[in-house]
């Protein structure tokens, strides 16, 4: 019977000191990651601040002594979607708009399944 005392008594010692060890282990990585917390904080602060300049793009066509913007043919192609069609302009989701300087037209593809041209 000495011998099980002994071994419980060791057992709860190697217990103790397992626990002691681990506690040990995890206070300088709760010190580290406190340290390291504040530096952190100010990084995401500053680049936070940071504002990307707004592009203003404008694209025009020139033929045959002719100027055309972009912007006006992609507004034409949305009045025929909703007067000419009917449609609203909440339902034109995708539209491909394809310039040929040489018939004078732009060919367009609107949601994948309406096809069309307009005079340039």
């Amino acid at each position: 019977m000495a011998t099980k005392t002994m071994r419980k008594t060791d057992s709860k010692a190697v217990t103790a000191s397992a626990s002691t060890v681990q506690t040990k282990a995890e206070q300088p990585k709760t010190t580290a990651k406190a340290a390291a917390a504040p530096k952190k904080t100010t990084t995401r602060k500053a680049t936070a601040k940071k504002a990307e300049p707004k592009l203003n793009t404008e694209v025009y066509i020139q033929f045959w002594g002719k100027e055309v913007y972009a912007k006006d043919v992609v507004t034409r192609i949305k009045e025929v979607w909703t007067k000419e069609m009917g449609k609203k302009e909440s339902e034109l989701v995708d539209l491909k708009v394809y310039i040929k300087p040489e018939e004078n037209a732009a060919h367009y593809v609107i949601n994948g399944d309406t096809f069309g041209c307009i005079n340039l």
